[in-house]
C-alpha cells in the first residue's frame, strides 16, 4: 500500500470527522440535587465525551498517529497492531487506512464485552486475537508489532497519549467548567486522560485538582484498571500530575453508573467509577479540618468517557434488575 503524503492524511475524509482540532467535542451535564449530596455547597457536572465522537478514544488515537506518521515510522509498514479494551482500537481501526495501513490486528483479553467485540465483526477490517485471562495482553501485542512490516501502537506508553489530552481534552474542560473548576475526576486506565488533562490543569488553572479513580486491587470495571494492572502494562508518565487517587468497587461503580442514567445521557462504566471516587473524596474533605470550604465558589465534576451502549451485557449480569434506580 503506498504511504500517503502529508496534504492526503489530513484531507482524508475519516482524518477530517475524527481531527479533534478546532471542534467541541465535549458537552456538560449539571447533575440535580437528586444525584448531588452536596448540592448546597457546590455543583457537580458531568462531562460527556460521547457525542461528536463515539468515545474519547478518538482523541489520542488521532494524536498518536498523526506524531508517528511525522516521524516517518510507517514507511514500511503494513500492518499496525494495537492492543485494547476495546475504544482505542476503535479509533485506531477507523483511522489506520488514512496513514497507509492496509491491515489492522487488535489484541484484547477474552473477556472484552461481546458488544465491544462486535462492533470490529461490523467493521470487517481489523483481525482480532483474543488472549486468555491471566495471559499478557501487552506481550502478544509487543510480539506481533516486531514482526517484519508490522507496527506495535503502544497507548500505555506512548507520549502522544498524553499530548492529545494535554492540547484537546483539557482546554475543552476549561471551555466547558471556566477557570474556577476545583476538582475533575477521570478514571485511570492508560493514564493518558488523566495525566494530559493533568498537565493542562497545572499550566492553565493550578488550583484544579485532577483526581485519579481506578477499580479495587483485584476487581474488574471495563475500561480501568487497578493498582495491579496499571504497574504492570503503563509506563507512561501520570503519577506528577494526578497526586490523589481513591479506589472503588466494582459494585459500587455498576450501580453508580445505572443511577447517573436518571439525568445523564446513559455514560459507561469508568462513568459511574470516576463518579463515584468524587463523592467519596468530597465526603473525605468534609470529615478533615479542611473541609468542604477550600472549594467554596468552585466547580466539581467527573469525566464520562464512553456510552453504555458498549456494555450492555456487562451491567446486566452485574446488577440485580432494581439495583441503582430511585
Amino acid at each position: 500500500m503506498r504511504k500517503p503524503s502529508l496534504h492526503e492524511v489530513m484531507n482524508h475524509p475519516l482524518v477530517q470527522a475524527f481531527n479533534p482540532l478546532g471542534k467541541q467535542f465535549l458537552r456538560r451535564v449539571v447533575l440535580p440535587a437528586s444525584l448531588n449530596p452536596f448540592a448546597s455547597t457546590l455543583s457537580i457536572s458531568a462531562i460527556l465525551a460521547f457525542g461528536e465522537f463515539a468515545h474519547i478514544k478518538t482523541v489520542p488515537a488521532f494524536e498518536m498517529l498523526y506524531e508517528d506518521f511525522l516521524d516517518g515510522l510507517y514507511e514500511d509498514k503494513h500492518t499496525i497492531v494495537v492492543d485494547s479494551s476495546g475504544n482505542t482500537a476503535h479509533a485506531v481501526a477507523r483511522l489506520a487506512s488514512a496513514f497507509g495501513f492496509s491491515n489492522v490486528v487488535v489484541v484484547m483479553s477474552a473477556d472484552v464485552p461481546a458488544a465491544k467485540r462486535n462492533i470490529f465483526a461490523a467493521l470487517s477490517t481489523p483481525t482480532i486475537i483474543s488472549v486468555p485471562k491471566g495471559e499478557s495482553v501487552a506481550e502478544v501485542a509487543r510480539e506481533l508489532g516486531e514482526k517484519p512490516g508490522h507496527y506495535h501502537l503502544n497507548q500505555y506508553a506512548h507520549r502522544g497519549n498524553i499530548n492529545a489530552h494535554e492540547m484537546y481534552t483539557g482546554p475543552e474542560i476549561v471551555r466547558l467548567m471556566g477557570r474556577d473548576l476545583g476538582v475533575i475526576a477521570i478514571a485511570l486506565g492508560s493514564g493518558g486522560t488523566a495525566a494530559g488533562v493533568g498537565q493542562y490543569m497545572h499550566e492553565v488553572c493550578p488550583h484544579a485538582q485532577v483526581l485519579g479513580v481506578r477499580p479495587r486491587l483485584g476487581q474488574q470495571v471495563p475500561g480501568a484498571r487497578d493498582r495491579k494492572k496499571m504497574a504492570e502494562v503503563v509506563r507512561l508518565s501520570w503519577e506528577k500530575v494526578v497526586p490523589t487517587v481513591v479506589e472503588v468497587s466494582r459494585k459500587e461503580a455498576f450501580e453508580a453508573t445505572r443511577r447517573l442514567w436518571n439525568a445523564v445521557e446513559q455514560p459507561g462504566p469508568t462513568s459511574g467509577l470516576a463518579y463515584v471516587g468524587l463523592l467519596q473524596y468530597l465526603r473525605h474533605l468534609e470529615s478533615t479540618p479542611l473541609t468542604l470550604e477550600l472549594l467554596a465558589g468552585t466547580d466539581v465534576a467527573f469525566f464520562c468517557p464512553d456510552s453504555a451502549m458498549l456494555y450492555s451485557d456487562v451491567i446486566i449480569a452485574e446488577l440485580d434488575s432494581d439495583q441503582g434506580i430511585d
